[in-house]
């Protein structure tokens, strides 16, 4: 073999090398890709799962005083019965303090359930909004999902809201879906609009009547992930 074929074969050789140490970094980048993807998933999951502030619940009697000591930002806590929602409200200067933080204020992709910023602390206006991540497995506002369903709408309208030493009543009477920009939904504080809202548009709807006085409360999630679908629920506070 003369000297130029032994030089073209070392630098093919090297060049193989090169090919096959960089497939191998690769398929290495791509494993450690997967492996972080899993990691975090299981940890946003471990989050939403999290029920260690289940020590902060109020008592039976309404009690909430350790609630509002121990969680900073706190304004109630909230239950709707057979859905799996048992969750502290927290509301922030703004809808987006609360959207990946925890209710101890760490850091969380789940989030917290928050009351909208506009809305008075104590439920007091004519309506208000919480907002919550939407959550498989029916975790987190990913549990609002089963009131879609005909039938546990209709075997489930009940819950509670514990606010300032007092237990509110909840009653689920609608549950709807519209857009993220619907202003008739989205706007906290006279409820006339949102009253309308229900009417015509609810998927499923329980007899109330609009002319009565009676506050109304919404929860609302992402319908479907990456769109401006939502799902919302509505709930008189009796």
């Amino acid at each position: 073999m003369n000297p130029e074929d032994r030089i073209a074969e070392k630098l093919l050789n090297a060049a193989e090398r090169v090919v096959r140490m960089s497939c191998f970094l690769f398929c290495l980048l791509l494993m450690m890709g997967g492996v972080w993807a899993l990691y975090d998933t299981a940890l946003l999951y471990y989050e939403a799962s999290d029920q260690s502030v289940l020590r902060f619940r109020p008592q039976s009697s309404g009690e909430t005083g350790n609630l509002y000591e121990s969680l900073r930002g706190s304004v109630s806590w909230l239950v709707l019965d057979g859905a799996g929602v048992d969750d502290p409200v927290m509301q922030g200067k703004d809808n987006m303090e609360y959207l990946n933080r925890n209710p101890l204020g760490e850091f969380s992709l789940a989030g917290s359930l928050f009351l909208d910023c506009r809305s008075s602390a104590d439920f007091s206006d004519p309506y208000s909004m919480i907002y919550g991540h939407h959550m498989d497995h029916h975790m987190m506002f990913g549990a609002l999902d089963q009131y879609m369903e005909k039938e546990f709408f209709d075997t489930h309208d009940s819950g509670r809201l514990y606010v300032n030493d007092e237990i509110l009543e909840l009653k689920i009477i609608a549950a709807a879906e519209c857009s993220a920009y619907d202003q008739r939904v989205f706007e906290p504080g006279e409820a006339d609009q949102v009253k309308e809202f229900i009417k015509n548009h609810a998927l499923y709807l329980r007899e109330f009547n609009p002319e009565e006085d009676r506050r109304i409360v919404a929860f609302s999630t992402c319908r479907y992930p990456d769109t401006e679908s939502r799902t919302v629920i509505f709930a008189l506070i009796l």
